[in-house]
Order: structure tokens, then C-alpha cells, then sequence
């Protein structure tokens, strides 16, 4: 991948999925930024009533952790869709021609697999704890990692956008939905 110019932003694998998935990480982007607004309020709720009143709100803490899942899960499809993500590529950076194209792909495919073995997982681990509540307000399990489950499976759409990109040649800059 090459980088464009400093204002335009850099050029990201693209896909043919990325006119729908950009608008779709922008949702959930504004989802993440109402959470943030919810996970501090309840957080100084909760600090209020303890400091004041010494009064213990379980449940306030309960919704600050629940916000706080759901701002991380629900940010991460777009910080991928622009690249903007921790990534370690000193190697990446130094390659050129074909094996900075194979590393590429590599990248894309162990981002994909990560998301795939992590819904894998989800299921699994939903499989016990569906059943369950959450202690302080009984919010159903299943709707309490429902952020996570959501955010991940817009990050596998993106991540398989992204190796087809690579595949097929195709770049976008990470700002925009459409492919170069």
C-alpha cells in the first residue's frame, strides 16, 4: 500500500463491501460517542453518591462497564476501515514489490482469522452465559456483550473487505467509502 499525500490521508485496501461498511462503522462511531457520554455520567453518579452520600450504586457501575464495552467494540470496525489501528510494521514499512504484498495479505488474513476465532468464541462462551443476568440490574447476557458481538462482526466484514481490496488490487483513502 502506498501513502498519499499528508491531508488526503493514507490509501487503505478497499474492497467492494466499503460503500456499505464505512457508513456502517460511522453509525456505530456516534453509538460509541453517545456511550462515552453514558459511561462518564455514570461513572460520576456513582462517584457522587459514594462521595456524598456514601451510598453504593451497583448498578450505575454496571451501565458505566456495559457503555465502556460497547464504546471499544463499537469504535474498533472503523478504526480498521481506516487504518488507523495499533499495528507493528517496521518489517512492513521496509518491504517493498512482492513480499510487502505477501505481508500485506498475511496481515489482512490474521486480522480476519482474529475476528472469526473471536466470534467463534462469543458463541461458545453465549452458549453458557445466555442464560444468565447481569447481577446489579439483570440485563440479559446476550444483550449485555451485544456492543461486542455487533462491533465484531462489522470488524470480520471489514477485515474481508480489506484482504479483497488487497487481492484485488484495489485502495481507497481512509477517510472515503469508495475504492480508488
Amino acid at each position: 500500500m502506498s501513502e498519499g499525500s499528508p491531508q488526503a490521508g493514507p490509501l487503505v485496501p478497499a474492497g467492494p463491501l466499503r460503500p456499505l461498511l464505512v457508513p456502517l462503522c460511522r453509525v456505530f462511531e456516534w453509538a460509541a460517542m453517545v456511550l462515552v457520554v453514558v459511561t462518564t455520567s455514570a461513572i460520576m453518579v456513582e462517584v457522587f453518591a459514594r462521595g456524598l452520600f456514601n451510598l453504593g450504586l451497583p448498578g450505575a457501575g454496571e451501565i458505566a462497564k456495559y457503555a465502556g464495552l460497547g464504546l471499544i467494540f463499537l469504535t474498533v470496525p472503523l478504526l480498521l476501515a481506516q487504518d488507523a489501528h495499533v499495528k507493528v510494521d517496521m518489517l512492513f514499512t521496509r518491504s517493498r514489490g512482492l513480499p510487502r504484498r505477501v505481508l500485506a495479505v498475511f496481515n489482512e488474513l490474521a486480522t480476519f482469522a482474529f475476528c472469526v476465532l473471536f466470534l467463534v468464541s462469543c458463541w461458545w462462551f453465549m452458549q453458557r452465559a445466555a442464560r444468565f443476568s447481569t447481577p446489579a440490574l439483570s440485563i440479559p447476557n446476550l444483550w449485555y456483550y451485544m456492543p461486542a458481538i455487533a462491533g465484531m462482526v462489522l470488524t470480520t466484514l471489514v477485515a474481508l473487505d480489506r484482504v479483497i481490496g488487497i487481492l484485488r488490487g484495489k485502495e481507497a483513502r481512509a477517510g472515503e467509502a469508495r475504492p480508488c
